[in-house]
């Protein structure tokens, strides 16, 4: 017994070494030095170096080394020879050259992967920040696309505004949109009709979260059925893509005159859908939701219902 619990522990000590060695393999060591800033304030050439050091670590694919705090001034500008021999020195499988260059209100943000034994670049991406406080999801795209075969300039990521011509249309704060919708909706409760669904919609974009108030009018022609309703509804984007699946619900205050009873009140709504052109002049919202009223059509149950809605917004 004896015996079999020791090759257990020598088995698992073993597999443990093995994952740790191929661990540290997938692991490269790159040496980060300060940033070079040209008519930018120090300050910023500290915090964007510290900004990428944390977002390429978060990534976990590279072991990141910046010079020591009593070399602070050692910094993109020295000569490359002398940037290389530092990277030597640590042990660094690859050293960055990064800068950061002030025109106007513009920071342009330049940064190149070297190896360090051959001292060629594997690397380079250069994009455009509207301002120094776009430099935090600048620094965190570069860490995404850093030694990959993804450009940073090319992330959908509507936190940050690259040097595509399309930077106007990037979100930087929050948006405020305007639009219409049409759909459907399959009343379940107090009788099965259908109606169609039309939509005003006002929505205020805050980039984790957007808030859409929507006036509404269902009706169904041939039945006489009517629906008004004026709904808030809060949603969570999935991720910060210009494309996004989103999630979320609301509450509304509807009057309606279904199947020969009317009534008015308060009713509650969840569901999701998708988002496209998030971040562009004209977006378009795909989306079902359920919803469940809190008073009732006479003797009747309260109206319930599915509602499929299209919609598209504009800037």
């Amino acid at each position: 017994m004896n015996v079999m619990k020791n090759n257990i522990y020598a088995l698992a000590f073993a597999i443990l070494g093995f994952v740790y060695c191929v661990s540290a393999q997938q692991t490269k060591k790159v040496f980060l030095p300060y940033f070079e800033a040209i008519n930018i304030k120090k300050d910023y050439q500290i915090a964007a170096t510290k900004l990428l050091r944390n977002y390429i670590e978060l990534e976990n694919r590279y072991q990141v080394v910046t010079p020591e705090t009593k070399d602070t001034l050692f910094d993109a500008d020295q000569p490359l020879a002398i940037i290389k021999r530092k990277a030597m020195e640590v042990d660094a499988d690859y050293y960055l050259k990064g800068s950061l260059n002030r025109i106007g209100e513009s920071v342009i943000v330049n940064v190149t992967l070297i190896e360090t034994v051959t001292g060629n670049k594997v690397w380079f991406d250069q994009l455009k920040a509207m301002g120094p406080e776009d430099l935090d999801p600048i620094m965190q795209r570069i860490a995404k696309a850093l030694g990959t075969d993804k450009k940073a300039v090319n992330d959908n990521d509507i936190y940050a505004v690259t040097t595509n011509e399309a930077a106007e249309l990037k979100q930087k704060q929050t948006n405020n949109t305007i639009g219409i919708g049409i759909g459907g909706i399959q009343m379940m409760s107090p009788s099965s009709t259908q109606l169609t669904n039309l939509s005003l919609i006002w929505s205020f974009d805050a980039r984790n979260i957007f808030v859409d108030f929507r006036p509404s009018l269902a009706f169904n022609g041939r039945t006489g059925d009517v629906l008004l309703n004026a709904a808030l509804e809060l949603f969570k984007p999935h991720t910060t893509k210009s494309n996004s699946f989103f999630y979320g619900g609301g509450v509304g205050f509807s009057i309606a005159d279904l199947d020969g009873h009317s009534g008015s009140g308060i009713n509650i709504a969840g569901g999701g859908g998708y988002l496209i052109n998030r971040n562009s002049s004209a977006c378009v919202q795909l989306s079902s939701n359920i919803f469940y009223s809190l008073y009732q059509l006479g003797p009747k149950s309260p109206p319930i219902g599915i509602e499929l809605k299209a919609a598209i917004l504009f800037k």
